[in-house]
Order: C-alpha cells, then sequence, then structure tokens
C-alpha cells in the first residue's frame, strides 16, 4: 500500500469538511422546514448549548434560526490548497457540521439513539451530559483519570483491540468509542457505559461528542468564557489530554474529524501508512505499543500501579454501579449483614507485611443471591505513621475496591454496603482479592508513609465480633477530636489547591467548620494530608489578626489567598457568599445561589438535572460559579457544610435555605432535621421547598409565605 504523504491528509480533511458542511446545510434547511427558525436548539443534561458553538464562538446558539449564518461562516472559511493550516481550518468547519447534525437530531427526538443500535446489541449514548463529567470530580483533575482516548474506525484485530482498550482502563483512562468498533468491543464481551468511563457514543458524526464533551471540562473547570479561542486552545492543549486513535483505513470524513480534534489541541495516532506529522498525526503500527504511544505523545502521567486480581482494575470502574439483578453477594445495606472497615496504626512487631489473611466463607462458598457479613481490618506501621492519618487511610477504601470491575462499595465505617457482581465473580473475584487490592494500593499511594500493610479479610461472624468493639472506639474518638472543634479555637487552616490543575487561581480554605467543597477534605485531613505530604495540595495557613469577625477575614489567610491564586485574588471572606466569597473550581457537591424575591438561598446538588428556582440549571449555574472565581451571591459547597454552624454565618445561616432538590433533601433529612432542633426550629425541613413543589420563583415565593418560612422575616441580604 503506497503511504499517505502530508499534501493528501490535507486534501483528504479539507475534502471531508466540504461534505460534512454540505450534509449539515441539507439537514439544517430541512429541520429549519420542519420546525421554524424559532425552535429551540440545544443538548440536554447541559449549560452549554451545544458546546462547539459555546467554546470556539461569541455568538449564542439557542434557536435553530441562529445556526446557519455560522455554518455560512465555517464553509466560507474553507480553502482548498493543501496546507496545515487549511486542514486545521477544514477541521473548525468539519466540527461545526458535526455539532449541527447532531443537534438536529435531539430537536427531532429526546433520546434520538435509542433505536439506532441493532436489536440486541449495546445502546449508544450519543451526547453525555454535564452530570457524568461533574460526577468524576476530582479524579478528572488530580491525574487519577490521567487522559481521555476518542477510538475511531476499525480495528484490524478485534481481539488485540480488546486487549489495547483492557490496558487504558487498567490505567484509569476514560474512554470514547465509535464507528465499528463498538461492535467489535461488543464481541469481545466488553462491557461498556458511562458509569464506567466507556462511553459508546455512536457512529459517523456522533464523534463530536467526544470533542465537545473536552471543551466543556475546560468550560467547567478551567473557568473559560464563551468564545475565548485562544484561551480555549491553550488549555485543550495541556488539559484534559485527550487522544484518537485511528484504526483502519482512512477516509475523508474521518479523517475531517481528526483535523476537528487536532485544531482543538489533540492529537491522532493511527495504524496506517503515513507521513507523520510531528506530534500532531503519528503512525503506530504495531497495536502491542499503541497504549505506550498514547502515553508519550500527550504525556500522561499514569499513577495507578499494577493490581493482581482477575478482573480489569482502574478509575474506569469507580463509578460503576451493581444492580440487585446483577448481584452476586451482598454485604450490610439493606441486608443488614454485620460489617465494619478499619485501619489501625499498630507497633512494627504486630504487622507482617504482605500478610493477607481470610477468615470465614469466601464467595465461592456462598449461593448466588446470598448475602454475608464482612469486616476489612488492615492494620498498618510506618515510623512517620500517626493515629490522625487513619481516618484518612481509611476512606480510600471506598475508591480501592470501586475501582475493581464489578466490586460496588458505598459508606464507611461500620455503615457500608457492599456486592458483588455475578460477572465479576463468574470472571474469579472473591473477597480475599481486596486483601490484593488494598495491600498493593496502600503501598502505591502512601509508600513513604507505611512500610508495612497487613490485612484481614473476615467473614466469619464471631471473627468479625471479636473486632468490633475496638473499631467503634476509634470511630467514636476520631469524632470526638473533630466535633469539638471550632475555627476560633485553632490558629491554623490549610489551603487546599488540589483542583488547580483544571482551575488555576482556585484555592479552598479548609477550617474546622468548613471542608473543602467537594465534600472529600475536611480540617482533619487537611492537617494529616500535609504532614503526609509537606509539598502537597494541603499547606497551612496561620490565620493572623483578624479583620472581620462576622465574615471571617484575616490578613493570613488573604496572604494566603493571594499567593496560592497566583496574585488573582487580594481576599476572600469565609462566612459570607455576599461579599469576596471563596472561590469555586468546578468540583463542588452543591450550588448555593442567591434568590433576592425570597430573601434566601437555594442549594442544588450536582446530581440534579432539573430547572431550579434561579432559572438555571445545575449546568449553567456551574459555568457561572466555578473556574476559580468570585461570584458574590453564588458558592460551591460539600453538601455537610450545610450543617456547619458557620454554613454562611454572616448571612442568616441555615435558615436562609428556602429550596433544594428532594433528591437531596431525603439523602440529607435526618441530618438536616438534627440541624434545625439545635436552632429550636424542628418543623424547618418541612418549610424547605423542593421541586415536587416549585421549580419557578414565583411559585417559591407563595410556599414560603404559605409556610411561614423564616428567611421572610430577617434583614435583607442584598
Amino acid at each position: 500500500m503506497t503511504k499517505v504523504s502530508q499534501e493528501e491528509l490535507f486534501n483528504m480533511a479539507i475534502s471531508g469538511a466540504v461534505t460534512a458542511t454540505g450534509y449539515a446545510d441539507i439537514l439544517l434547511n430541512r429541520a429549519l422546514r420542519k420546525h421554524g427558525a424559532d425552535k429551540t436548539v440545544g443538548y440536554p443534561d447541559t449549560g452549554y448549548e451545544l458546546p462547539c458553538f459555546y467554546g470556539w464562538s461569541t455568538t449564542p446558539v439557542e434557536k435553530l434560526g441562529d445556526l446557519p449564518v455560522l455554518l455560512g461562516e465555517a464553509r466560507a472559511k474553507i480553502k482548498h490548497e493543501p496546507t496545515l493550516e487549511n486542514a486545521l481550518i477544514a477541521g473548525e468547519a468539519t466540527m461545526w457540521s458535526a455539532e449541527i447534525v447532531e443537534a438536529i437530531r435531539y430537536v427531532d427526538s429526546e433520546n434520538p439513539y435509542a433505536d439506532e443500535a441493532p436489536p440486541g446489541t449495546q445502546e449508544y449514548c450519543g451526547f453525555v451530559g454535564d452530570p457524568a463529567l461533574r460526577n468524576l470530580g476530582i479524579a478528572f483533575v488530580d491525574d487519577t483519570i490521567p487522559g481521555a482516548v476518542v477510538f475511531i474506525g476499525k480495528a484490524r484485530d478485534p481481539e488485540a483491540l480488546a486487549r489495547i482498550v483492557r490496558d487504558c482502563q487498567s490505567k484509569g483512562m476514560l474512554l470514547m468509542v465509535t464507528f465499528d468498533i463498538i461492535r467489535q468491543l461488543e464481541d469481545q464481551g466488553i462491557k461498556m457505559g458511562t458509569d464506567i468511563m466507556l462511553y459508546p457514543l455512536g457512529e459517523f458524526t456522533q464523534a463530536i461528542h467526544g470533542l465537545n464533551y473536552a471543551i466543556r471540562a475546560a468550560l467547567t473547570f478551567g473557568g473559560i468564557k464563551r468564545g475565548d479561542r485562544e484561551g480555549l486552545y491553550k488549555y485543550l492543549c495541556n488539559r484534559p489530554k485527550v487522544v484518537v486513535v485511528q484504526l483502519g483505513p482512512l477516509d475523508h470524513i474521518k479523517v475531517a474529524a481528526e483535523f476537528a480534534v487536532m485544531f482543538n489541541g489533540s492529537p491522532t495516532i493511527t495504524d496506517q501508512d503515513v507521513e507523520e506529522i510531528p506530534g500532531k498525526y503519528v503512525v503506530q503500527k504495531d497495536y502491542d505499543q499503541i497504549v505506550q504511544t498514547i502515553i508519550e505523545t500527550r504525556g500522561m502521567e499514569i499513577k495507578l500501579g499494577a493490581v493482581d486480581v482477575p478482573v480489569a482494575y482502574g478509575p474506569a470502574f469507580e463509578g460503576e454501579s451493581v444492580r440487585r439483578p446483577d448481584t452476586y453477594v451482598e454485604c450490610g445495606g439493606p441486608s443488614k449483614t454485620r460489617v465494619f472497615e478499619f485501619v489501625k496504626m499498630r507497633s512494627a512487631e504486630e504487622v507482617e507485611d504482605g500478610k493477607i489473611t481470610m477468615i470465614g466463607k469466601d464467595v465461592d462458598e456462598i449461593e448466588e443471591g446470598g448475602t454475608s457479613p464482612i469486616g476489612i481490618l488492615v492494620d498498618v506501621y510506618g515510623k512517620d505513621m500517626q493515629e490522625d492519618f487513619e481516618s484518612v487511610l481509611e476512606r480510600r477504601i471506598h475508591q480501592f475496591i470501586n475501582f475493581a470491575e464489578g466490586g460496588w462499595h458505598t459508606g464507611q465505617r461500620n455503615l457500608l454496603w457492599i456486592r458483588l457482581s455475578k460477572d465479576g465473580v463468574n470472571t474469579g473475584l472473591r473477597f480475599k482479592h481486596f486483601g490484593d487490592i488494598l495491600y498493593t494500593k496502600f503501598h502505591d499511594d502512601f509508600g513513604g508513609l507505611l512500610s508495612r500493610v497487613q490485612i484481614t479479610i473476615m467473614t466469619d461472624p464471631k471473627e468479625i465480633e471479636k473486632h468490633i468493639p475496638e473499631a467503634m472506639e476509634a470511630y467514636d474518638q476520631r469524632d470526638q477530636r473533630l466535633a469539638g472543634m471550632t475555627d476560633e479555637a485553632v490558629d491554623t487552616f490549610y489551603t487546599c489547591t488540589l483542583c488547580q490543575s483544571f482551575a488555576p487561581n482556585h484555592v479552598c480554605v479548609v477550617s474546622p467548620e468548613r471542608l473543602g467543597l467537594c465534600g472529600a477534605i475536611n480540617w482533619m485531613d487537611a492537617k494529616a494530608s500535609y504532614q503526609i505530604t509537606p509539598t502537597g495540595p494541603n499547606r497551612p495557613i496561620e490565620k493572623g489578626n483578624c479583620l472581620d469577625e462576622v465574615k471571617g477575614e484575616w490578613d493570613g489567610v488573604n496572604e494566603a489567598v493571594i499567593g496560592a491564586s497566583h496574585g488573582q485574588l487580594e481576599k476572600f471572606n469565609i462566612y459570607t457568599m455576599m461579599e469576596d466569597p471563596m472561590t469555586s473550581c468546578g468540583c463542588f457537591e452543591c450550588i448555593v445561589g442567591i434568590v433576592p424575591e425570597a430573601n434566601g438561598v437555594v442549594v442544588v446538588n450536582r446530581e440534579h438535572g432539573g430547572m431550579t428556582p434561579l432559572g438555571m440549571k445545575f449546568s449553567t449555574l456551574a459555568g457561572t460559579v466555578g473556574g476559580g472565581l468570585q461570584t458574590p451571591g453564588f458558592i460551591g459547597v460539600g453538601r455537610y457544610y450545610l450543617l456547619s454552624k458557620k454554613f454562611i454565618s454572616a448571612d442568616g445561616g441555615f435558615q436562609r435555605i428556602v429550596w433544594m432538590p428532594k433528591e437531596l433533601k431525603d439523602a440529607m433529612h435526618d441530618k438536616l432535621k438534627e440541624r434545625a432542633e439545635e436552632l429550636d426550629s424542628p418543623d424547618f425541613v418541612d418549610k424547605i421547598a423542593d421541586d415536587t413543589i416549585t421549580t419557578d420563583t414565583a411559585g417559591l415565593v407563595e410556599f414560603l409565605k404559605k409556610v411561614d418560612h423564616p428567611a421572610l422575616k430577617m434583614p435583607s441580604m442584598m
């Protein structure tokens, strides 16, 4: 086969762009005749309308009638001289054309891909909404997920393709698959879905959903504004680290799509005989070397060590759900079997490094569909290990077990819920493998702290009861250490800059009464993290002189904020959302926003996809609040900060909450009620409206008057 020259490659991209824009023009005119120019256009579950236009154009796109001018501009830019510059221009035109084609699908149908996959085969996911992006949270900003790979085409060796995908998953990469590769992976028994970071986007123009996903990551976490072309390109060149893997024969449309991704700062790796464009269009014909080429071409940092278990292992499976029909065995949760997990610092003599003990029945001795008690005891020793670190390490058990395909873990301490799937058990996954996982991962992630790790997995009820008292006593002691702490009682707060890789100027300030906005880092965690890794994301702040006790301003905190934000911020107040509030990165569990008409605030969690009384969905709010910006009247928070005595205390505190989604209200009901009772207002939670009551401002105010909500009688927030 003759090698494809660069000039031929450029010609293919340009030709593909001509075809793509022509196809988009035909479908757009047809849609305009059918629906009219005023028909609303946009993808579901996003605040970014059509993200490719939102990122690269200053022109808002809200109606079908907004699209013809933009498509005409894209077509007019196409030049036919075969140069790299013109091929990239063609890539932009192809990007916009594919976005239009896909947007029209969602105008015609709420779920346009439901019927496209052949019966009995993997359903395409098409557009992947903002909630899936945000659910990746910290993993997407701390390099736990080192990059994203978009597979295009058809592999010459399906078994080798499956090995490539498994290897990418084991290294924690986010994967998106298109064209014939979806069916090839299905034939190889590879499970796909948005919950395991392997997205079957679909065929043809559906590949654009990989690109608009990356663009939304920049808009969401990086604070890039609409139409900031230079800022967007610079950001995408660095994060997220996207690579296209083109397998099988080239055609004009695929090449044009690859230059669309290249236009967005990401390279293509192909198995075809092509004259390379160094760093941009790379050839790797050996399938066994493709993963290494992906890593080296994009400069990915792989943190995940090899874990010796019979199932695939990596962050790709952290979001995997094991539903009841797919469950082989269940521990804790609704089954109410006795469970606990406990990390305990011991003396050197008490810990034998690498000793993994299984006491009781393993999964293969339990009937399918059965339940089991379980205890997970991790004994550790290290010369620098401290008792305060136990809870930090213990919280990682949740993540480490969830990384196993077919393993599902939620909760902590003695309030666990663990499931193993039928597929996982049939592949060989057992309880004893929890020991292999935890031993490897504790050494990988905390090797500088721990020199000995010993694991005991127990399902024998009598053995579990032997260890429960020690664990319960330790849990109680930990709670007492933090429960009695106040911001006034300490001289030191901590920064958290974990998310600066995505929001370069954002900084959290973590205090005893205000946890990080991601909900994962409290003051004790930050303190322990600093002691474990002094050069890490958590650094101590000497509070210094108090400048405003009510709003929560200290000169030491301001000085730290100036440094950590690279001079972009001069100060912020910890206890108010109305004046110089703390910044937000995009990983927040919830957004708190003022509703002036109600003289209160709404709280919306990132899992909620519906409308709010603010007239915006979570994704739109996040685009306003995130990116390391100070936005008076809006803050990102961890959900348990709502229960703190310092929650917007300068603005009226807990009783300013007037609305939240029912899902969040139900999940936190008991804790919310406890806080209300502390304020001598036991019926307050019932006065908080939710989305089953109203989602608009007028309805909210009417409800608040009906229930006599206390916020209506408070001083104005404005």
